[in-house]
């Protein structure tokens, strides 16, 4: 039927991010003019190493250690801070919303020196990095293939000089007018995401210069544990105020990552809350939620049991147990506990979880194995058409065109809002490894298509 009709449907396969952040241990002395000082992290690698986080004594000379590695499914996501009010209108604390890893990242600074400016882009390895293939704005087949969006001049029969006389589609070149359409179809300007495809490669890589002469001699089998997850989004409930008769909604807050991400009702399958609390603790058996170690000779951190609840009646929170700033307890436990504990499925909904070996070719590094990971997706994500620009001036002689209008609308700019309005949550890939470090490249695409 739509072959008849002459209508094409456009379909993309959207490639993922493949060159990363990673820390380098370099080569010969610190600072040395011709090599990398140890611990610096470039950017622009086609791999992505592990982050070790944990190091402990199992005896005998030797460490038991963790390294985690971890992917995120589109742009890097920051956190929340939302202010929170007592009943009487007064500052209680700060609830910080943190569902996802903070993602490798740069800072660039600038400073004078001798009269010129010099800028200084310093990169942090955090062990997690944004694998993007989501939604490209500058990708030109995109932009054809949304509804709102316009296409490049270069896929136009005709060349079109300015946003008013593009007529590609007949999209509204008012906010207003965008604002009724969708209203009036939600899906105006939509794609359809089917999956993720992903392939990982991944290699057992140790530098025996780094970690004990035990290293040199072994065949690094090491124990790794992947975990597909994502972020669940807290259920809204509507409720009307009985004197205002206004319309309320209430949720809870996000989860947060450093704190949320492991939980179990099992004591000793999940691990001990704290390796303080001894067995005979009459609140050995209470258990609470915790998170991954930052760095090595960093712990970890759990929720603390003073909870906090939002009294603000008038917060989309209120009676909801707030994250705030301090509520985050360290916790002491060993590579093997964090590596076997239960993913908290209260607050992430766990896609995939399976542990494996690496297959063993050579002593020291070679260790590798290939996992294919699908991530579905399989809907309609809708988006807002485009965003607003400047105010549209009503025809008047004496006005030039910097005159405030109450009420006048505004004209559509060419930029598209690329954000999907209806994806709950965005998936994270993450990578445990014991006693071993890993070098992950990656390959993949995200199926779109037009609808």
């Amino acid at each position: 039927m739509l072959d008849a009709l002459n209508i094409t449907k456009q379909s993309i396969n959207l490639p993922v991010e493949t060159k990363f952040c990673a820390t380098s241990h370099g080569s010969g002395v610190a600072d040395e003019a011709g090599y990398v000082a140890p611990g610096t992290v470039e950017a622009g690698k086609p791999y992505a190493l592990s982050k070790r986080v944990l190091e402990k004594e199992i005896g005998n000379g030797h460490q038991r250690t963790l390294d985690v590695l971890g992917f995120q499914v589109g742009t890097a996501m920051l956190h929340n801070e939302i202010p929170v009010k007592n009943s009487d209108g007064s500052v209680l604390c700060t609830a910080v919303e943190k569902p996802y890893p903070r993602c490798c990242h740069s800072l660039t600074t600038t400073e004078e020196v001798e009269g010129e400016t010099v800028s200084t882009t310093t990169y942090y390895d955090t062990g997690f990095h944004a694998l993007k293939g989501m939604y490209e704005s500058g990708n030109i087949k995109l932009q054809s293939m949304r509804k709102s969006a316009i296409p490049s001049t270069d896929l136009m029969g005709t060349h079109g000089g300015s946003v008013n006389d593009h007529v590609h589609t007949e999209w509204p070149s008012t906010l207003s007018e965008q604002l009724k359409l969708l209203n009036e179809s939600p899906y105006a300007d939509s794609l359809y995401y089917h999956d993720m495809k992903l392939r990982f490669m991944i290699t057992g890589v140790d530098n025996p210069d780094v970690n004990s002469d035990l290293a040199k001699a072994s065949n690094h089998r090491g124990l790794v544990r992947m975990v597909v997850l994502r972020p669940l989004s807290k259920r809204a409930r509507l409720r009307h105020e009985g004197a205002s008769n206004q319309p309320v909604i209430n949720h809870g807050y996000l989860p947060n990552w450093d704190t949320d991400l492991f939980f179990s009702r099992k004591r000793m399958i999940g691990g001990p809350i704290d390796a303080s609390v001894e067995e005979s603790n009459p609140y050995g058996d209470v258990v609470t939620t915790y998170g991954l170690p930052r760095a090595v000779g960093e712990k970890g951190y759990r929720r603390a049991k003073d909870e906090i609840l939002c009294q603000d009646s008038s917060d989309v929170h209120y009676g909801h147990v707030v994250p705030y700033e301090n509520m985050a307890v360290e916790h002491d436990l060993s590579p093997f506990q964090v590596m076997t504990s239960p993913i908290n499925r209260k607050d992430y909904a766990v896609i995939s979880d399976k542990s494996f070996h690496l297959d063993v070719q050579h002593h020291g590094v070679g260790s590798q194995r290939v996992e294919n990971v699908t991530i579905p997706f399989r809907m309609k994500a809708r988006f807002a058409g485009r965003k607003a620009g400047t105010q549209i001036s009503p025809d008047d002689a004496d006005d030039d065109g910097t005159m405030e209008i109450a009420f006048s609308d505004a004209a559509l700019t060419d930029v598209t809002d690329d954000e999907p309005l209806n994806l709950t949550s965005k998936p994270v890939i993450m990578f445990l490894s014991m006693d071993q470090k890993l070098s992950i490249e990656v390959e993949g695409y995200t199926s779109i298509s037009e609808c």
